[in-house]
């Protein structure tokens, strides 16, 4: 109860002291302290994070936003070195971007009992073009080490009136304090938007403010527009005002079969909704998804570009000639663009160089590779149209804004069913999208404007089967033949793992997957043909999968395949637990027993389930004479389970776990 009561004071002391953050002001404690008071395995914390956002006014250039920031953190163990490096985005529309200056920071260590200071350099702050829509700003800190404190602050001068990044309170190391001031002139109204776990408590006010404003007269008393001399004013206006503090964040932490973490992170957005300027008429940004989708459609470098046809007309001519079914036709129609196109890795929803630039290139970003996909689909006769997609990796959006798609697919509509094509990789398939794009809802769009959520999750199971025939020897060794054979995603991605890996490479990883197992006649098939199962199959032999005691033997009838660890291990969960795709594990194992022995016992058959049937394990054995058939299975017919099925899902993989570690028991005749 002490050790409580003193650790309760050393935390409200600690933060106490923590509300007066001077920059540059560093406390020998601050420097001194070994580990975080609250998380103790954290590598490193953000003591203190601060974001005061004002708006600006300029005759010349109008309405800009600056973010002032100032970041404090602590570094506890060499795991947490990353942190020396703090990376600010910078956002690009057109010919405006935004822009950080006034970089300073302090490295602050311990030496000889002292508090010795090292000065952030020029050559510590870097610049570099992400793409045509962002920079981003590295700001590396000068002789950090375990122990050190990071005192850094900066400005960010942004053009962008109309958008601010999300304010983001919770990282992947403990926040200690968080302080946001943002001021909204009342000539714009924007929306906000929470999420995340964890609540932020948003305070609201208002309060006056003026601004020096000089301007041009262009009028004369004849009436004739004319330049004159610049004047000075004064420009008086009310501000919404919003406040957060925050402490004491815990630390968002990656857990197995997450979908984007960022997801989860407590964070705020602003959204702008409507401006009204003096003398200016109202205007309204809101749109539903509906909205979105037509905007989009109706973009310079989205919809016209479905209109061109010329380039290709006679290629697609000849791919169709004879041609009268609409599946065959949209099968020749992708794997044509699937062998001319190469992606260029770039990700958006409109043309960079437009289709038919990117088209005689043979090269082009995800909106010019599938939008022309998409306009041969057209062209051939068939109902195609585009799907607007947010990937993994840019999360789930909130609330309905054209930043929310960031990917474009194709979509051939058949019947009630909706087939998606992306033709971006080379081993995918209709129906089959690259994991990047399995991500909650795409949204279709229609010549006329309208728009339909589609579901981008397939409902066919992903399989994975495994075939062996192996022999039990007498010195504890297995030798046999292993078919696997994949479909659906997971042929997608064992055919990238293969074109990215050379044979020899493969094969050594997947000895050491299996511990030192030897692999001889290694074959694939169907690698290629891609409206196939993939199917591997080997020679194999490995010792050591026996135990011996007495005149008994004792081994798992899975042997080498038998899953040994729960990937759920944390004793509660917030996030949802998001598996991709639904899928489908089953093996079919035949063992024969060593001449001159009998089988003793064999694990008892079983079957486990979720709620719901929402996930089934299946075990039996059966043997005749010296002849063992083991037939497992495990299925989950959904992708994404919540997390008040964390418990039921841990249950379920310890009873597999458990079932495929049970021993069969061979005795000598």
């Amino acid at each position: 109860m002490k050790t409580k009561l003193f650790l309760l004071l050393f935390i409200s002391i600690y933060f106490v002291h923590a509300n007066d953050f001077k920059f540059g002001k560093v406390s020998k404690e601050e420097i001194s302290e070994t580990q975080h008071p609250l998380e103790p395995d954290a590598n490193a914390a953000i003591l203190y994070k601060k974001e005061r956002v004002v708006y600006n006014y300029d005759y010349e250039r109008g309405w800009s936003i600056i973010k002032e920031a100032h970041y404090r953190i602590k570094i506890y163990s060499k795991e947490g070195l990353d942190w020396a490096t703090l990376q600010v985005p910078l956002y690009i529309s057109g010919s405006d971007e935004e822009k950080i200056s006034s970089v300073k920071g302090f490295t602050f260590n311990i030496v000889d009992e002292k508090i010795v200071s090292e000065k952030l350099k020029k050559d510590g702050v870097f610049v570099e073009k992400i793409n045509k829509y962002r920079n981003k700003a590295s700001i590396t800190m000068p002789e950090v080490k375990e122990g050190s404190v990071l005192d850094i602050q900066f400005r960010v001068n942004s053009p962008l009136y109309w958008h601010m990044d999300d304010f983001r309170f919770q990282y992947a190391i403990p926040v200690n304090n968080v302080h946001l001031n943002l001021n909204i002139p009342q000539y714009f109204v924007f929306k906000r938007h929470s999420k995340g776990f964890y609540p932020i408590k948003l305070n609201e006010s208002r309060g006056s403010r003026s601004i020096s404003v000089s301007y041009r007269s262009e009028d004369d008393p004849s009436g004739r527009s004319i330049k004159t001399s610049r004047k000075n004013g004064t420009l008086d206006f009310y501000e919404n005002m919003y406040e957060v503090n925050a402490s004491n964040l815990p630390s968002l932490k990656e857990e197995i079969y997450t979908n984007n973490i960022d997801n989860y992170r407590a964070a705020i957005k602003f959204e702008l909704a409507s401006t009204q300027f003096p003398n200016r008429p109202y205007k309204n940004y809101s749109l539903s998804w509906e909205g979105v989708a037509k905007s989009i459609y109706e973009s310079d470098n989205f919809g016209p570009e479905l209109k061109k046809t010329n380039y290709f007309e006679e290629e697609v001519d000849k791919i169709i000639m004879g041609k009268t079914d609409d599946a065959e036709k949209a099968m020749l129609i992708f794997e044509f663009v699937k062998s001319k196109m190469t992606w260029d890795k770039y990700v958006g929803v409109t043309c960079s160089q437009g289709i038919k630039k990117a088209y005689k290139e043979g090269t082009g970003n995800v909106a010019e590779i599938n939008l022309m996909l998409t306009a041969m689909f057209r062209y051939a006769g068939l109902k195609a149209n585009p799907v607007l997609v947010s990937t993994r990796s840019h999360g789930i959006p909130l609330f309905p804004t054209t930043d929310g798609f960031n990917y474009v697919i194709s979509g051939v509509e058949v019947m009630d069913n909706v087939i998606l094509f992306d033709a971006t990789e080379e081993n995918t398939s209709p129906g089959i999208l690259p994991n990047r794009v399995l991500n909650w809802m795409g949204r279709l769009v229609r010549k006329d404007g309208s728009s339909a959520q589609v579901d981008l999750i397939p409902k066919e199971p992903s399989k994975e089967l495994h075939y062996m025939n192996a022999r039990i020897n007498t010195d504890g060794s297995v030798e046999g033949r292993r078919r696997t054979q994949y479909s659906n995603q997971l042929a997608l991605s064992f055919r990238d793992v293969l074109d990215n890996t050379d044979e020899e490479t493969y094969l050594e990883e997947l000895e050491n997957s299996y511990g030192e197992m030897e692999i001889s006649s290694f074959n694939i098939k169907n690698k290629d043909e891609f409206s196939k199962p993939v199917v591997e199959t080997c020679e194999f032999s490995k010792e050591n999968q026996c135990e011996f005691l007495g005149d008994k033997i004792y081994f798992r009838p899975m042997l080498f395949l038998a899953q040994t660890n729960n990937p759920f291990k944390m004793d509660k969960r917030e996030y949802p637990i998001d598996f991709t795709f639904p899928r489908q594990k089953k093996y079919m194992i035949n063992l024969s027993i060593p001449e001159g022995y009998q089988i003793e016992s064999l694990p008892e058959n079983a079957i486990v389930q979720l709620p719901n049937q929402a996930g089934t394990f299946k075990f039996k054995i059966v043997s005749q004479e010296n002849q063992i058939r083991v037939s497992v299975s495990t299925e989950f017919t959904t992708a994404l389970f919540p997390s008040d099925y964390y418990d039921a899902l841990k249950e379920y993989y310890k009873n597999m776990v458990l079932k495929q570690s049970e021993k069969v028991v061979l005795s000598k005749i």
